[in-house]
């Protein structure tokens, strides 16, 4: 069975060893005969905790940071990997749990970088999976004069003018 594992390659954790952690996840996994899915994903903003990783279990999730290579074994060998609802690396002193509740994402509503972090930046298949294009396919489904009556009667301001009218 695959694991997914997401490691984000924006240039933080780059910067903090996030090309290490992922080769030294892919050897550890080769040398064990596991099977691991790396979806490079961009970061969800929480610089300290970088690189952060993330497993797909059947609860969502599960955060692991800030990892470096050298962590790669052991968190491997308490089962990181695993991901049925006993996840047992859930214990470990890096796991934060499922990433969602993390105190700092949780207490977000995020609008514009909804997608940032959860999704494969290459991926359309993704980006449309979490909602992506749903804008832009509403607004070719309608008019020019429709788009602009919808601008105006939003009440939306900085359309490209200094806050003027």
């Amino acid at each position: 069975m695959s694991v997914t594992v997401y490691i984000p390659r924006d240039t933080t954790a780059n910067a903090l060893g996030a090309e290490a952690v992922v080769a030294a996840l892919n050897t550890e996994a080769q040398r064990r005969n596991e099977t691991v899915e790396v979806v490079r994903n961009g970061s969800r903003g929480m610089c300290w905790l970088e690189p952060l990783i993330e497993i797909v279990t059947e609860q969502g999730r599960i955060a692991y940071g800030p990892v470096t290579a050298a962590d790669i074994p052991a968190l491997i060998e308490v089962g990181m990997l695993e991901t049925g609802a006993d996840q047992p690396a859930a214990t470990h002193p890096l796991c934060r749990g499922l990433t969602e509740q993390i105190p700092y994402l949780a207490q977000q509503q995020r609008l514009t970088f909804s997608r940032a972090g959860v999704t494969d930046p290459l991926s359309l298949d993704d980006y449309r999976d979490h909602q992506g294009f749903q804008g832009l396919e509403r607004a070719l489904a309608l008019s020019p004069q429709a788009i602009v009556d919808e601008v105006k009667d939003s009440g939306l301001r900085g359309r490209g003018g200094a806050a003027f009218p």
